[in-house]
């Protein structure tokens, strides 16, 4: 049994029913208020009797509703508030049993388990398509870089190249460091020195290349288009220099077929190339084979040397003296040698010699000539550019107008098409290496438009032992021989490309090919073992001890001077 209530207290009571009815009274809405407490009706199990059956003697005596039951009443009629609060517990209890018999019909999750559920069905898996083309490549060798580059190097070429190139374990004694920047790299401005520079110690490292080690010539052989062919030439060509060496340390270049070497002093300069091509070898006066014939001639040179630094044997003057050849190799070859082999006792003959070269003998904002002050010529100023690069990569004191004074010379004597004459703007193949080379050695990037232009201009004129020996006999093609071949590869080598490459092939092609192999090996005047025989005009100044000192300087490029364009 249960009863209803209502907590709206402004309902208007229900009419009482007629009187004389004698039934029970009508049961009010479930929001009718408490006005009497006769308004509640006690219910039987099977529902409320019908309001108008009329009563039966049978029917059940209706009795009074419990105390409590009439306390609440009275309670609910007297305080509003209560009314209220009683259908809020009524509610809460509702949803506090309903909340009670969910958890007990819902099982417990296991301990330590999330059950997460959702709609959500994953695709299936793409069907793999087996005609399907692939864009596999065989091999790793066959797939194309993203970025083309001019110059590619393989490096299982190389591995597999100094495998087979031998340099020889002779010349491979304590080889001297150096600092990795190339010539180009050294900077040229203000008084003062710049770190110690030497031999390379085995890879792409040091201002004098990478001639120190076996290995590091190995290295450079593979990557720049060397061979052991080319290696077995300097060799030859260093071991008949060694042999025609006068005892005092000297060469003498008027002895073996240099005709104006009679005429004109040059033995300084002759000397100062030979000691430049056992240099450019990794030969020092401390290290290889040839140690003995390198002390003898750094002796001579420093022997030569006046006061005021310059390096000659005649003061003279004049092309018959030939001071300003004379005293910039000699310098040059004092300067690596310094350079390579840290030797104190070289260091101030070096320095004489570069600090004579830009405040004595450089004409006043321009190159330099045969005579102190007396003008520029571009071939004289080429030997001056490098003897101070040399010097400043050495790490000795050099003045930057030096180089500042050759930039302004050139400039004058270059064409709008990048050709170099020799003291006026005609171009000619020879003084555009040269002036190409200078530039090259200032530090200009070999993407300059000038050297650009002499790059192409040079690489129509490769090198060619017969236009050489057509010059020599009065020609109007000008000078082709060992000096123009000496300058150009240089050239060519720092440019870099395919350039390089044309010129790199036809130029071991000649040299090896007229290199001298047979004959008496005894150092007479008919050993011909291993030199080249003058063939231009301007290879009769130096006969044939300047031929092979400059055929071997050009067969080293590979390692004598790190190029610019690997930096």
């Amino acid at each position: 049994m249960f009863f209803s209530t209502s907590p709206d207290e402004h309902a208007e009571p229900a009419a009482a029913a007629p009187e004389g009815d004698g039934g029970a009274e009508t049961v009010r809405p479930p929001w009718g208020d408490f006005s009497h407490v006769s308004d509640i009706q006690v219910l039987s199990d099977e529902g409320a009797a019908p309001a108008e059956e009329e009563a039966h003697p049978t029917d059940k005596v209706k009795r009074p509703p419990p105390e409590w039951v009439q306390r609440l009443a009275r309670e609910l009629r007297e305080n509003r508030r209560l009314r209220w609060w009683a259908a809020s517990g009524a509610v809460h209890a509702a949803v506090l049993t309903l909340a009670s018999l969910l958890t007990i019909a819902l099982p417990a999750p296991s301990s330590g388990e999330v059950t997460i559920t959702s709609d959500f069905t994953p695709p299936p898996p793409p069907e793999f398509e087996r005609r399907e083309k692939r864009d596999v490549f065989r091999e790793v060798e066959q797939a194309r870089a993203e970025v083309e580059v001019d110059d590619p190097v393989n490096l299982r070429e190389i591995e597999r190249k100094q495998e087979d190139v031998a340099v020889g374990t002779e010349d491979d004694e304590d080889p001297a460091q150096g600092k990795p920047y190339a010539l180009g790299d050294v900077p040229l401005g203000g008084v003062g020195a710049i770190g110690v520079a030497g031999v390379g110690g085995g890879g792409l490292s040091g201002g004098f290349g990478m001639r120190g080690s076996g290995e590091g010539r190995r290295r450079a052989l593979a990557r720049f288009g060397g061979s052991e062919e080319t290696e077995l030439a300097v060799k030859a060509a260093l071991a008949w220099l060694a042999r025609h060496q006068e005892r005092d340390g000297s060469w003498n270049g008027a002895k073996y077929r240099g005709p104006m070497a009679e005429k004109v002093s040059i033995r300084v300069g002759c000397t100062g190339l030979a000691l430049l091509a056992f240099l450019g070898a990794g030969h020092t006066h401390k290290a290889g084979r040839f140690k003995d014939n390198v002390d003898r001639a750094q002796q001579w040179l420093v022997k030569q040397q006046k006061p005021g630094g310059v390096i000659t044997e005649n003061l003279g003057g004049g092309t018959l003296s030939a001071i300003g050849y004379n005293h910039s190799i000699a310098g040059l070859a004092l300067a690596e040698a310094y350079g390579m082999s840290r030797d104190p006792a070289l260091r101030d003959p070096a320095q004489a010699a570069a600090t004579y070269s830009t405040r004595r003998h450089q004409s006043p904002y321009a190159g330099w000539r045969y005579d102190p002050r007396k003008g520029s010529d571009t071939s004289v100023t080429g030997w001056f550019v490098m003897q101070l690069k040399s010097a400043r990569t050495a790490g000795l004191q050099i003045d930057a107008a030096g180089f500042q004074g050759a930039t302004t010379f050139l400039d004058k004597v270059t064409t709008a098409k990048g050709l170099v004459g020799y003291q006026k703007p005609v171009g000619t193949p020879a003084m555009t290496a040269v002036g190409t080379v200078a530039r090259q050695f200032m530090g200009v990037r070999s993407t300059n438009p000038l050297l650009r232009k002499a790059e192409k201009f040079l690489s129509k004129k490769p090198p060619d032992w017969v236009r050489a020996a057509r010059g020599a006999k009065g020609s109007a093609v000008g000078d082709y021989g060992f000096y123009y071949w000496y300058y150009g590869t240089l050239a060519m080598f720092q440019q870099g490309g395919p350039g390089w490459k044309a010129w790199n092939k036809a130029m071991k092609t000649m040299l090896l090919r007229r290199q001298c192999k047979t004959g008496r090996k005894d150092g007479s005047r008919n050993d011909v073992h291993g030199s080249w025989k003058p063939v231009s005009w301007a290879d009769r100044c130096g006969g044939r001890v300047m031929t092979t000192a400059m055929g071997a300087m050009t067969l080293e490029v590979y390692y004598r001077y790190l190029p610019m364009y690997s930096q």
